[in-house]
C-alpha cells in the first residue's frame, strides 16, 4: 500500500504535466492558424496597396477572420493562465490593431514591415509555449528533434515564403521592382535557402517510424518542383530588371499552395508531439 502511495504522487503529478502540454499543444495550433491569415493579409493587402482590386477584397474577408481568431484565442489565454504571458500578448493585440486599422495610409514597404513585425511577434509566442510545453515532460531524442522542427525551423521557413509572396504579389501589380522591394527581395531569397537545407538537414534527425507516419512531409517534398519554379519566377522575371511579366495572382497563387503543403507539415507534426508520452509514464504503464 505504501508502494502504491509513493508511485502514485509523482504518477499524478506527471499526468498533470501531460494534461498542460495537451493544452499548450492545442494553443500552438491556434496561434499558427492565426499566422496563416495574418501572412495572407500581409499578402493581400501589398496587392491592394499596390492597385489590384482583386486583392482589395480579399483584405476584408481576411481581416474579419483575424479579428474573430483574436476574440477567440483571447479567450484561450483567459482559460489557461500557466500560458498567458500578459505583456507579449498585448503587445501582439496592439501590433494588429495598428495595422488593422493604418494599413491604407501604409506604403507597400510599410506595411509589409509591420505586417512582418506582427508575424515575428507571434512565432516568438509560439516558440516560447511550446518549447515551455516540451519541458514539462521527459522524451527522447528524435521527439526534441521533432519539436524544435515544428517551433522554430519551420515556421520560420513559411514566413520567409510569406514575406516574398507580399513583396512579389505588389511587384506583379505594379509589373516593376522598386529598389527597397528588390533589396528585400534579395535578402530574403538567400535568407529562405539557407532555411531550405536547415529544414531538411533537421527533418533527417526524426525517428523512421515519424518519417513513415508524416504523409503530409511526402506531400511537402513534392512541392519541390513548386518551390524550383518560384524560384525561376523571382529570380529570371521580378528580380530580372525588365518589366515583371507574372501575373501577381500567379506569384499568390503558386506561394500559397507552397506555404499550405508545409502548414500541413507542421499540423502533422504538432499531432505526433501530442501522441509523445513521458518516459517516465511509459516505463510505469510498461511495469
Amino acid at each position: 500500500m505504501q508502494d502504491a502511495q509513493v508511485n502514485s504522487m509523482p504518477l499524478a503529478a506527471l499526468h498533470q504535466n501531460q494534461q498542460l502540454r495537451l493544452k499548450a499543444l492545442d494553443l500552438v495550433k491556434a496561434l499558427y492558424e492565426q499566422v496563416r491569415v495574418v501572412q495572407q493579409h500581409r499578402a493581400a493587402t501589398n496587392g491592394a496597396l499596390a492597385g489590384n482590386p482583386f486583392f482589395e477584397s480579399k483584405t476584408r474577408v481576411l481581416a474579419r477572420e483575424v479579428n474573430n481568431r483574436f476574440k477567440e484565442l483571447n479567450r484561450i489565454m483567459m482559460d489557461r493562465p500557466e500560458l498567458y504571458n500578459e505583456l507579449v500578448w498585448s503587445d501582439v493585440n496592439n501590433a494588429w490593431q495598428t495595422v488593422h486599422l493604418q494599413w491604407r495610409q501604409d506604403d507597400v514597404i510599410e506595411n509589409f514591415e509591420l505586417h512582418s513585425h506582427l508575424v515575428k511577434q507571434i512565432l516568438s509566442y509560439i516558440a516560447e509555449v511550446g518549447h515551455k510545453a516540451e519541458g514539462l515532460i521527459e522524451t527522447n531524442f528524435h521527439n526534441r528533434a521533432l519539436s524544435h522542427y515544428v517551433f522554430e525551423d519551420l515556421p520560420w521557413f513559411i514566413e520567409l515564403l510569406g514575406q516574398i509572396r507580399a513583396l512579389g504579389t505588389s511587384a506583379a501589380v505594379v509589373g516593376k521592382l522598386d529598389e527597397p522591394t528588390e533589396m528585400r527581395i534579395r535578402f530574403l531569397m538567400g535568407q529562405l535557402q539557407k532555411q531550405q537545407i536547415k529544414v531538411k538537414e533537421q527533418a533527417q534527425r526524426f525517428s523512421q517510424e515519424v518519417i513513415e507516419i508524416t504523409s503530409s512531409l511526402i506531400d511537402a517534398l513534392l512541392c519541390e518542383p513548386k518551390l524550383e519554379r518560384l524560384y525561376g519566377i523571382i529570380n529570371h522575371d521580378i528580380l530580372s530588371g525588365r518589366d515583371i511579366v507574372t501575373s501577381a495572382d500567379e506569384v499568390f497563387t503558386l506561394s500559397t499552395s507552397i506555404i499550405d503543403a508545409h502548414f500541413n507539415v507542421m499540423n502533422e507534426g504538432l499531432r505526433l508531439l501530442r501522441l509523445s508520452m513521458d518516459k517516465r509514464i511509459q516505463a510505469w504503464v510498461a511495469r
